[in-house]
């Protein structure tokens, strides 16, 4: 009995121990996480991105920073654009691109921590389109950002994935669900459809869904056929009108020519 509980107490010491010597290590570097279970940092494209690790613990050490697991002096692509401010502990992208997101890392003692670095999703579809009743329509949806999922919508129907008359396609960048078409329209196919864009970012860090609206005008088969039959009316009764006038502008003039031949 007293081996099992000095078994049973060594054990208990030996993860204890473990814990307490893992602690400082864990605690050592406190990276500024949008969120932290997805060790995620996120930012707007074209504004700053600051990742910054506070150091805890006595000691002068050096924090040196990665992407990819390169050293940012030595990313061609970050070359004149970034800083590192050291005594903040922080390092600087002042004006972003999309191709900015990635693994980032700040390293200090032998201690790493990394940033899931995710660009903020932005759509972008033409403000209004005009189709034919009975002719095909596209809307193409532009979108930036790190992994976009796209999806639409048209009042209250949602469109995540190609149903009857709607077919979803990607684009050239290969972003699924990019392009919106609809085939056979219809008058009642009238109306603001909706390109929405989510990621990461919208998914953990609480960002609000990237969205833009294009309003769609249909016009009726026979709608170019009133105005032509419109001016067909006008014409004709235009001619009606002058061949009248002739008529009796002539009948005027031969009853002035009998009256000056009887004088």
């Amino acid at each position: 009995m007293e081996a099992k509980f000095l078994a049973g107490l060594f054990s208990f010491l030996s993860i204890f121990l473990a814990i307490y010597a893992q602690s400082p290590e864990q605690e050592f570097l406190v990276p500024n996480y949008d969120n932290v279970e997805q060790q995620l940092k996120v930012y707007d494209i074209r504004a700053p991105l600051v990742l910054s690790c506070e150091i805890r613990g006595e000691g002068n050490y050096e924090l040196t920073w990665e992407r990819n697991g390169t050293e940012v002096s030595k990313v061609k692509e970050l070359e004149g654009r970034y800083r590192i401010l050291a005594a903040e502990r922080k390092f600087m992208i002042e004006k972003t691109d999309v191709h900015d997101d990635g693994l980032y890392s700040c390293v200090a003692n032998n201690v790493k921590k990394d940033f899931n670095v995710v660009a903020k999703i932005a759509v972008r579809v033409p403000s209004n389109s005009g189709v034919v009743e009975g002719e095909k329509l596209s809307i193409v949806c532009t979108v930036v950002g790190t992994d976009p999922q796209l999806s639409w919508s048209f009042g209250n129907l949602t469109i995540n994935n190609s149903t009857g008359r709607y077919i979803l396609r990607a684009d050239d960048n290969k972003i699924q669900n990019a392009i919106l078409t609809i085939e056979n329209v219809s008058l009642d196919d009238r109306g603001e459809y909706k390109c929405i864009g989510r990621n990461a970012a919208t998914e953990y860090a609480k960002v609000p869904e990237a969205s833009d609206t294009s309003f769609v005008r249909v016009k009726g088969k026979f709608a170019a056929l009133w105005p032509f039959l419109g001016i067909c009316a006008e014409v004709l009764i235009l001619c009606t009108i002058i061949l009248i006038y002739e008529k009796r502008r002539n009948k005027n003039v031969a009853d002035d020519d009998t009256d000056a031949q009887d004088q």
